[in-house]
């Protein structure tokens, strides 16, 4: 009996130790993830990317200030040609000022600097407002059946969301609306560009063309009027929040595709790997990172810099730099 409470002890040790370590260990660090990239005929060879996705901010606290410190260090000295946003610069509307100081820490990119928006951009999905909705629903009962069924039915919503995240399906919960035209106003302050279902010609002697478009899940996408507005031929980057709309890109409509939402699964578990890749099509053992597709474009997706919920294990977030390289004198 004592070696199974000592075991037992251990056990919830250990747990506890593991979940701390979710919320407080990767959070608040920041890695620069690069990549090193020759798209075909060495379009773009020379340029320098830099690639930002998923920030999520939201109120003041311990995260978000060693988060943008360290921001801030990994972004000096890369000087970017360009910068890419792939959304989800808000988790909600405590954050605005947060969104500010990452756009005064951007460094100059001749290009410019272009974003789509995200789900999160629109909305936050509020646990605890889902959770407050559920025990009122409980509590709220006058009598002893009618308790026992609104437990029932509560026990089996929370069952049936707990089955979409191990689907892997696209999440809409107690959804509470962000201030998205204060987000606009500071972009454009800013300089950004937002694109939503359009593409336009990169500056200078890039050659490049860039499309982007609107957020699948909460937004209004339209893939069909922004392929439309690309020139069929013309070298082109495609810049999406969800990823779902790259992998349903048509092979040969562009060179290359950045994407963010599915934070790299946030909890990354051995053997399993990802708990939810955030309702993409992607597989858990590969919900972030270069995705090569035989006749397709590669796919870089990147794992975030903030979480949806406070937690990450075996996936820190990232800051992602690419460079095109000159095209293979072999070939």
């Amino acid at each position: 009996m004592k070696r199974l409470l000592l075991l037992l002890a251990g056990l919830i040790g250990l747990a506890a130790g593991l979940l701390l370590y979710a919320y407080a260990g990767e959070r608040p660090r920041m890695r620069l993830q690069r990549y090193r990239l020759r798209l075909p005929g060495g379009v773009g060879a020379g340029l320098r990317i830099l690639h930002l996705s998923d920030q999520h901010f939201s109120g003041d606290d311990w995260v978000r200030r060693s988060r943008l410190r360290h921001i801030q260090r990994l972004l000096q000295g890369l000087k970017p040609d360009l910068i890419l946003c792939t959304g989800d610069f808000l988790h909600n509307d405590a954050g605005l000022d947060a969104v500010e100081s990452l756009l005064r820490l951007l460094p100059p990119a001749p290009l410019g600097c272009y974003a789509v928006l995200g789900n999160h951009d629109y909305v936050e999905y509020s646990w605890r407002d889902f959770l407050l909705n559920a025990l009122r629903q409980v509590t709220g009962a006058d009598s002893w059946t009618g308790w026992l069924r609104a437990l029932a039915r509560q026990a089996w919503e929370m069952a049936a969301l707990l089955a979409r995240i191990w689907r892997n399906d696209r999440l809409r919960f107690a959804r509470v609306p962000n201030n998205l035209a204060e987000l606009r106003a500071l972009l454009e302050l800013y300089g950004i560009i937002l694109l939503q279902n359009e593409a336009r010609p990169l500056p200078g002697e890039s050659g490049l063309w860039l499309a982007g478009v609107d957020d699948p899940v909460e937004g209004s996408i339209d893939l069909e009027k922004t392929l439309a507005a690309l020139p069929v031929g013309a070298p082109a980057l495609f810049l999406t929040h969800n990823p779902d709309p790259a992998l349903a890109l048509p092979p040969g409509r562009v060179l290359l595709s950045l994407a963010g939402h599915t934070h790299g699964g946030q909890v990354v578990l051995p053997w399993l790997g990802a708990i939810h890749t955030q309702g993409t099509q992607l597989s858990r053992r590969q919900p972030a990172g270069l995705i090569q597709r035989p006749g397709h474009a590669p796919l870089i997706i990147s794992r975030g810099m903030g979480e949806s919920t406070p937690l990450r294990f075996r996936c820190p977030p990232e800051i992602v730099l690419i460079d095109l390289l000159p095209a293979d004198p072999a070939s």
